[in-house]
């Protein structure tokens, strides 16, 4: 699969993109011809360093030491369930 760089660009009240030639040969596009595309996929890369700091400044402040059993707790929070233990 091979890579083209679009161009956004105002067109009346719409939005186009606009594509190079070797897009529609290589994709056999005719003018008016309809074709599926996807959205690009923004990935952020992330911080391992500071994320790294922020969890040893929770661990140093003692954040989450009611949590006696992370699993269950973090379970607890997929299913949208009360936690062992607090009163909400």
């Amino acid at each position: 699969m091979s890579k083209y760089k679009a161009t956004v660009i105002k067109s009346g009240n719409s939005y186009a993109l606009r594509v190079p030639k070797q897009y529609v040969e290589d994709g056999k596009l005719e003018l008016g011809q309809k074709a599926d595309i996807a959205l690009p996929i923004v990935r952020f890369k992330q911080d391992r360093q500071r994320i790294q700091k922020i969890i040893k400044q929770l661990q140093e402040m003692g954040a989450y030491k009611q949590v006696e059993d992370p699993a269950i707790w973090q379970q607890a929070l997929r299913q949208d369930r009360q936690l062992p233990g607090r009163d909400v």
